[in-house]
């Protein structure tokens, strides 16, 4: 072998190891994109479930749905809150530091304090929306359902103008 292609085969070398270098960046980044775009979906697909529910059985006085939600993996509760009662949040265990319950959420208090949104996704509280008048079972003043498997065992109920949110087990 002469000097001139031990030479040329190291060049080589250098090149393959740049070029699968540049690949595996690649293939990192294109799974990474593809990942937060599938959050992004089940986050608009809860959102438009929720909205759409909401929506179909406020004027149905009366009716019960329980519907079949898929919450993205990395919430732990479903939050609503009853606008109507924000002058009571500071009480509540959302807006305590020492409360019992642990559900201390300073986001989500610092929003329905200024009665801004009603639906709350938890643990931290910076994905929010309204979907209008809702009443929290038995005079609450805020319901947190767990997400148990993604799910969450929700019931909504009509009264007309405002929909009954409540837990079933």
């Amino acid at each position: 072998m002469k000097k001139g292609q031990v030479a040329g085969q190291i060049f080589v070398y250098i090149i393959a190891v740049v070029v699968v270098g540049f690949i595996i960046v690649y293939g990192y980044s294109a799974i990474k994109s593809f990942s937060q775009k599938e959050q992004q979906v089940e986050y608009i697909t809860l959102k438009t479930d929720i909205e759409n529910t909401f929506k179909s059985i406020v004027s149905d006085y009366g009716s019960i749905k329980r519907p079949d939600l898929n919450v993205p993996g990395k919430y732990e509760m479903v939050c609503f809150v009853d606008k109507t009662k924000a002058a009571a949040a500071q009480e509540t265990g959302l807006c305590k530091e020492d409360s019992t319950d642990n559900l201390y959420e300073p986001v989500v208090c610092a929003s329905w304090s200024l009665g801004q949104d009603n639906v709350y996704l938890v643990p931290d509280g910076s994905i929010s929306w309204d979907v209008g008048n809702i009443q929290i079972n038995n005079g609450d003043a805020f319901l947190c359902i767990p997400v148990v498997n993604n799910k969450v065992n929700l019931q909504l109920k009509s009264l007309g103008d405002k929909v009954q949110v409540s837990m079933y087990s």
